[in-house]
């Protein structure tokens, strides 16, 4: 054993048996302080200094995170547009950005990733960022509950006096005529949603079994997958 290892542990034995044990830890504790101010920049400085590499570790990790999600989600989301017959799949999640005057967080919806089929434009990811999940609070209430809501076109009276402006909203940016709105669950909290859009109008356009599609959705499990492999990237 070192030496001066076996000289420290005799100083506290010695000390154990003249003062007892409660006095030993005060006197250590006041010497731990004592030498704590003296050194108080540089303890501040080095505690300052290991905080910000485990932030900087932290970060890293969920980066890669986010890279494996991207990656892994993209099969899925194809596999799910094209077994329901979709023109497009967008998958949106939800985040937190600024304070309203009493602290109160604004919540924002963004695109994250799509799927397009044969012939259909991308849709550019600036047309849905950072748009207030206000404008679509009316279906998030429904949707968040596990309810699939079907939006038939501009001549869907009932979808759009019960969901005012988000037909609008997605047919405006992306010039969609019919969408399936689906939520992404999460676990205390819904994480984002899924809308399946079909491009071509309703009058010159391909028919959509709609009962169909709600059947592959319910029982291809595509919802299922993608909550799962979200949940096992979250830490």
């Amino acid at each position: 054993m070192n030496e001066k290892i076996r000289t420290i542990i005799d100083s506290i034995i010695k000390l154990d048996e003249n003062l007892g044990f409660k006095r030993v830890v005060r006197y250590t504790l006041l010497i731990l302080l004592i030498i704590g101010i003296f050194n108080f920049k540089a303890i501040l400085t080095g505690i300052i200094e290991m905080c910000n590499e485990v932030s900087e570790q932290i970060h890293s990790e969920k980066m890669e995170l986010r890279d494996e999600l991207l990656t892994e989600l993209r099969p899925i989301l194809a596999a799910f547009r094209a077994d329901v017959e979709a023109d497009r799949l967008m998958y949106f999640e939800y985040h937190n950005s600024n304070e309203n005057l009493v602290s109160i967080p604004f919540k924002y919806v963004e695109l994250v990733l799509s799927s397009t089929g044969y012939g259909v434009a991308p849709i550019s990811d600036t047309r849905f960022n950072d748009f207030n999940a206000g404008s679509i609070s009316c279906l998030y209430d429904d949707i968040k509950d596990g309810k699939i809501i079907y939006c038939s076109g501009s001549g869907d009276m009932e979808f759009l006096k019960t969901y005012p402006g988000v037909f609008e909203l997605f047919n405006g940016r992306d010039q969609s005529h019919r969408q399936i709105f689906i939520s992404v669950p999460g676990i205390k909290q819904p994480i984002g949603l899924v809308v399946l859009e079909w491009m071509d109008d309703e009058d010159g356009g391909r028919e959509v079994d709609i009962e169909e599609v709600f059947e592959k959705i319910q029982k291809g499990n595509y919802m299922t997958a993608i909550n799962g492999l979200i949940l096992s990237k979250t830490r």
